[in-house]
């Protein structure tokens, strides 16, 4: 038993959480992001502060994480590292951008289609030939392939619009990513019901250096993952009705928060009573529907073309092939002629799918566990994006980083060392019986 009670399972998972731990984890990532932030900082022409906020960071990562150390300083020291190693270096670099700066395609197609928001004009089914996000193109594709739709949900535009409505050359969405910030810190804290779930959580997704690197590079994966991760914090402790909203208004930003909806109605079904489901899930679809079915009445054809036919379809006028998925495979050893080439994605991902849902439904409704429904999540994301036409290095990251929050918070799980005792944290879902206040959770 160690010092603070915990009964320690053997083998290797004995050694990960001795040896290594939350606060070696933490240590790692902590450097690792150091140095993304003084890079940003000597492009920014500011290597003192860099330095100095560095030395801080790394600093605060092993001091406030020392044994022993209380929750309270913890929080801080974790607070602190999430404004050195992200909020500064991304506030330097809006600050520094020029007017009409060439940022990333999906800030910029995200300005244009608010601007035609605000004319009254749909954003889908426009050419964006004309706007700044002809300047951005991609090293490895020879043709400017999104010029042609605005790729996302509606709720990235409606975000965008108070930035747009001030107007200015200066003004554009990624004002948007330092509040988006924020709410990714506030909804990975909710992830854990315990502190050291809330920490563990914190540091998987917001100090992952693969999150850093996609945050400086203004991908816009954030708004969907926020509300997201949310609306599980929320399930998790029994507000299924504000869970389903969050989730719905995550699908009506971005559709890679589809990817959570299998095992949310899994978790939905497994710990709330039939009520609470029911309501989880109506309040999710209703949401994604608000958001979306008014863009989808106004030109149905080019809302599904723009965000939906893109991903999946064949030809220039189509997302084509990219990444190390199957798809890029067969491309790179010849099987596939060109990156436009059709090449049917939906039935391997499909498969791999259910494959992936079937196993991991039989696993949490045998014995329910918080580390295992994340496990199940990421490796539900990577197979879609496998075997999808495209997967980019942010759709990689989304999935590793779902995988490490289960990582993590298996390193802070308490059940290993309570089933050893014969108490375990958490019993299998048919056998919990114990209501929350509003009378819909199983526990």
């Amino acid at each position: 038993m160690t010092q603070n009670g915990r009964v320690q399972d053997g083998g290797a998972g004995s050694l990960l959480r001795r040896y290594l731990g939350l606060q070696g984890l933490l240590l790692a990532f902590a450097v690792v992001d150091a140095v993304g932030l003084v890079v940003v900082m000597q492009l920014a022409r500011l290597d003192w502060l860099g330095y100095a906020a560095a030395a801080v960071a790394i600093a605060a990562a092993v001091f406030g994480f020392r044994e022993g150390t209380s929750d309270r300083l913890r929080a801080a020291a974790l607070g602190l590292l999430v404004f050195l190693l992200l909020a500064l270096p991304q506030g330097v670099l809006i600050a520094a951008q020029p007017a009409n700066a060439p940022v990333h395609d999906g800030v910029l197609l995200t300005d244009a289609a608010a601007g035609r928001l605000l004319q009254g004009q749909d954003p889908y089914g426009h050419d964006y030939i004309d706007s700044r996000a002809r300047s951005f193109y991609l090293s490895d594709v020879p043709v400017n392939f999104g010029l042609r739709h605005y790729v996302y949900m509606p709720g990235m535009i409606l975000l965008d619009l108070p930035v747009r409505a001030l107007g200015g050359d200066r003004a554009n969405f990624t004002w948007m990513f330092l509040p988006g910030l924020l709410a990714l810190a506030l909804a990975c804290w909710s992830v854990g019901r315990r502190q050291a779930e809330s920490q563990a959580a914190l540091i998987a997704v917001v100090l992952n250096p693969l999150f850093q690197l996609d945050y400086l590079y203004f991908l816009n994966d954030l708004f969907a993952l926020a509300p997201a991760l949310a609306a599980v914090g929320m399930l998790r402790r029994g507000r299924p009705l504000l869970a389903g909203i969050l989730l719905g208004l995550a699908i009506g930003t971005k559709q890679q928060a589809v990817l959570f909806l299998p095992l949310f109605l899994i978790a939905a079904g497994l710990l709330l009573r039939r009520r609470g489901a029911l309501q989880a899930v109506s309040a999710t679809f209703a949401t994604a529907a608000v958001l979306a079915l008014p863009f989808l009445a106004w030109n149905p054809g080019a809302f599904v073309a723009d965000t939906a036919a893109f991903f999946f379809g064949s030809g220039v006028d189509a997302y084509p092939i990219r990444g190390i998925g199957l798809p890029g495979d067969l491309l790179a050893l010849g099987v596939l002629q060109s990156r436009w080439e059709a090449f049917s994605t939906p039935p391997f991902q499909a498969f791999a799918v259910l494959l992936v849902l079937a196993t991991g439904l039989n696993r949490l409704w045998r014995r329910w566990s918080w580390p295992e429904f994340w496990f199940w999540l990421g490796l539900e994301t990577l197979a879609v994006f496998f075997f999808g036409r495209v997967l980019a290095p942010n759709y990689l990251d989304l999935a590793l980083t779902i995988l490490g929050l289960s990582f993590t918070l298996w390193l802070v799980d308490q059940a290993p060392a309570q089933a050893a005792i014969g108490r375990p944290v958490e019993a299998a879902p048919r056998q919990r019986r114990i209501e929350d206040k509003a009378g819909l959770l199983r526990r």
